[in-house]
């Protein structure tokens, strides 16, 4: 079968092993293992191999036919005995025990059986089935695996009882078109089996949708990508979108832990394609349920942070100034520069400071001395920048504003300032993320104040107000819009004019005073 570069086609095929040692200084420090293979038909095979200490989980890529010095010691040793003669893969594992003399290891593709997976009705015409597997290694943190893909009935895998080694396989059926996808993958499970053979039914997996709207991302061009959420699995998952924006993609899954990835791109002025941005949503699916994620909704504005305050230095980090409500934690677009301004109470500059995050460039940090204790305002004037490339000419959320005003003292406790930072959602909106002229649009608005440092007191902050404005202007004027209570959140009602663009400004004011505003620029269309 014909590789795809976008997969890993490597798994190792261990043997059923035959051990060979011969001891010479018992006090020796190192041993040396060959491993030899051989392919379905019993022929001489040079492949490449992997070898892992099970103790150190250090690994070394090497020859077969080829003696490897290595310290005494337990290993695991994993290949793909991949034949482009007659186009299988054979995974295999093995646990081998390196003494002070030379032990060889065989690994026989003979002994490998089949992995199939069926589904019990027929997805339709113009599918095409791809199955997978992966052998990997026992260890809480890095894993070693060594993973293959092929055709039905041209992968196998070679059984081991060994507990050191793990196995996962999956099966995918996808549509000529690539937007209709069918995943079943079980594991990992300790053990490496004698081949797998099994049908699954239909009727037994859940659905996912995954809509690819238009606007807020620095680039229309975007792909997604659906896999096992684990550490030990085969490849890269299925491609299930990839193209211009807007768009969708739908996924039938086994029940299970499941990861929705989503990257977008840009084309460079030098001729190269740059990775822009990415955004992560994890999922549980059930049996016969449905589900949806959505990427690209807006309004993108300011997420996750605000202002931390360590003795007398105040710090901001100004990457998440562009963040996608439904995502704001794992979802990060690296395109954006900011001037953050620091005053105090009688409006003396404390600091003013350009920062910027792109790609590896730039430092996104503002850090700044607070001299006593006082009120202060820290303004953050962002907007999308990134050299090389052209954003859309109908791109969203093209830039942000962000002030916080804070009562400061130097001599606190290090802590997360007393601000709550409101996040904006309109709903009702389109693939383009837009609203109907002439109708309203209900805009959630939720507060966020969080932090990576769990050193930092981080303190209850309650609201005492919050507002929502609304421009169809370009930001010249603004207009208040209605607010209530809704749960834990509030909700905003904006009444839309003509086509065109809305601006959305909103406060969260606490009980001590302190409030954090945001302004979104282009914050959704109206059409």
């Amino acid at each position: 079968m014909r590789r795809l570069p976008l997969l890993v086609a490597a798994v190792v095929t261990l043997l059923p092993v035959t051990l060979l040692s011969t001891t010479s200084s018992a006090s020796a420090a190192t041993g040396k293992l060959t491993v030899k293979t051989y392919d379905r038909a019993g022929a001489t095979f040079r492949t490449k191999v992997q070898i892992i200490n099970l103790a150190t989980n250090e690994s070394w890529t090497v020859s077969s036919f080829t003696a490897k010095a290595l310290p005494k010691g337990k290993y695991a040793v994993i290949t793909d005995i991949w034949n482009t003669k007659d186009n299988t893969d054979t995974l295999g594992g093995s646990i081998v025990t390196v003494p002070a003399g030379s032990v060889s290891a065989t690994i026989d593709a003979r002994n490998g059986r089949s992995v199939t997976m069926n589904l019990d009705k027929s997805p339709g015409t113009g599918y095409t089935q791809t199955v997978r597997a992966a052998i990997c290694t026992v260890d809480n943190g890095a894993p070693i695996k060594i993973d293959a893909w092929n055709s039905p009935g041209r992968l196998f895998v070679i059984s081991n009882s060994s507990t050191n080694l793990r196995f996962a396989y999956s099966s995918i059926w996808q549509s000529e078109d690539g937007k209709d996808t069918y995943m079943v993958a079980h594991g990992p499970s300790a053990k490496v089996p004698a081949g797998v053979r099994g049908t699954v039914r239909t009727a037994s997996l859940g659905t996912v949708t995954a809509w690819a709207r238009r606007g807020p991302a620095g680039s229309d061009q975007t792909s997604i990508s659906f896999q096992e959420d684990n550490d030990c699995h085969a490849g890269y998952g299925a491609g299930v979108f990839n193209g211009q924006t807007p768009g969708s993609a739908k996924v039938h899954a086994n029940a299970g832990k499941w990861i929705l990835d989503a990257d977008w791109y840009a084309a460079e002025s030098n001729g190269n394609t740059a990775s822009i941005g990415g955004d992560t949503r994890n999922l549980t699916v059930a049996a016969g349920k449905s589900y949806a994620r959505t990427f690209f909704a807006s309004a993108w504005g300011p997420g996750y942070h605000v202002p931390e305050l360590t003795g007398s230095s105040l710090t901001f980090d100004t990457d998440s100034m562009f963040r996608d409500p439904g995502n704001s934690g794992s979802m990060m677009e690296a395109s954006e520069l900011s001037r953050v301004i620091l005053t105090d109470s009688r409006n003396k500059v404390l600091k003013s400071q350009w920062r910027q995050s792109w790609g590896d460039h730039g430092d996104p940090f503002f850090t700044a001395r607070i001299p006593a204790r006082d009120w202060y305002t820290l303004q953050i004037n962002a907007r999308r920048y990134r050299p090389g490339i052209t954003y859309p000419a109908d791109m969203l959320s093209t830039s942000a504003q962000l002030t916080f005003k804070m009562r400061l003292d130097p001599k606190a406790k290090p802590r997360l300032t007393d601000v709550l930072l409101p996040r904006l959602t309109p709903s009702g909106l389109n693939l383009r993320n837009e609203a109907k002229a002439g109708g309203t649009t209900t805009v959630r608005i939720d507060t966020e104040r969080r932090t990576w440092d769990t050193d930092l007191a981080v303190g209850k902050v309650t609201p005492r107000s919050v507002s929502l404005l609304a421009s169809f202007d370009q930001g010249k004027t603004w207009k208040p819009m209605p607010v209530k209570k809704s749960g834990t959140a509030w909700v905003g009602t904006v009444t839309n004019r003509g086509a065109g663009t809305i601006w959305l400004r909103s406060r969260v004011t606490s009980t001590t005073g302190a409030y954090a505003q945001v302004t979104i620029a282009r914050a959704y269309a109206v059409a």
